[in-house]
């Protein structure tokens, strides 16, 4: 079980984006001044100032309920899973798994982050399980459904919950994936029963993810495959874990989904898997990226 000041370590302050001309307007209510702030924090237009926001790493609660399930609405390309079951068996998980929160931004109740595990095997028998597996099925090209099917009906396989609101600055994905994976080897260790740190020992990783790819025909002509065609990823730690993949596939996300001013970026879904030895490497990148300035 990690101990609780671990999180409370890794709260940061980290620039967001505000309205310039909110702090000259003197006749605001109050409600109003939220709201403003709320909406500029959601990415709404307006000009661009920076200000310092505190950023609290926490156990989801009970009460981030609502927040998690807004989190995971487009978790499927929008389509209706069973997320309140998942939202649930996140909760219960509290000593794995983080929600990242705003302290100022608005809305302090809500998560606007989360980063958590599932035991695919220990909970096949669940319709959110059996709902992430046939929409990763149905998305999976022939080559690798045999693959597919084969990791999803195996032990030792966690399956990577990590959905963030689009401007959560980037320097929190670090903290985030450090966390997980320190609570996961803590686990294993720690939890009361040996069926419960048995739980947390993965051999492998299920990760689903969002990029986005040129869409430019005319960059795109001497290309010959898709695969060639460079992506762009939307969360930093998700090109180190591609990198060091077993196996990934992606697809065209839904048009109403991950909506962009650039016409010709692409969205698309990315399910790939990683093995739990990879996961180090990955970890250490990732770091040393923020730690050089690079990002």
């Amino acid at each position: 079980m990690a101990p609780e000041a671990s999180k409370d370590a890794r709260s940061r302050r980290e620039p967001v984006k505000e309205d310039a001309d909110e702090e000259h307007e003197d006749t605001s209510s109050e409600e109003e001044e939220d709201s403003e702030e709320e909406e500029d924090f959601d990415g709404s237009e307006g000009d661009d100032e920076e200000i310092m926001v505190d950023f609290e790493f926490q156990d989801p609660k009970e009460i981030d309920f609502h927040g998690l399930k807004a989190l995971l609405g487009n978790y499927l390309d929008g389509a209706e899973f069973s997320s309140s079951a998942l939202c649930d068996d996140i909760i219960k998980q509290s000593t794995v798994g983080t929600v990242l929160k705003a302290q100022g931004a608005g809305d302090e109740l809500d998560p606007i982050a989360v980063m958590s595990v599932v035991n695919l095997h220990q909970k096949k028998d669940t319709a959110y399980v059996k709902e992430i597996s046939g929409h990763l099925k149905k998305n999976c090209p022939k080559h690798l459904r045999e693959q597919l099917s084969v990791v999803l009906a195996e032990k030792g396989i966690g399956l990577i919950i990590n959905e963030r609101v689009i401007n959560v600055p980037q320097e929190t994905a670090s903290p985030l994936v450090e966390g997980l994976y320190d609570e996961i080897g803590w686990a294993t260790e720690d939890e009361p029963t040996e069926e419960l740190r048995e739980s947390f020992k993965f051999t492998k990783y299920l990760m689903l993810t969002r990029v986005f790819q040129d869409d430019d025909q005319e960059a795109n002509k001497k290309r010959k495959r898709e695969d060639e065609q460079p992506l762009v990823y939307t969360r930093p730690e998700d090109e180190f874990f591609h990198k060091l993949c077993k196996w990934s596939f992606q697809w065209k996300a839904r048009d109403s989904e991950d909506k962009n001013d650039i016409e010709v970026l692409k969205p698309l879904r990315l399910c790939m898997l990683v093995a739990a030895s990879s996961i180090p490497q990955a970890r250490s990148e990732l770091k040393s990226m923020f730690e050089s300035g690079s990002i």
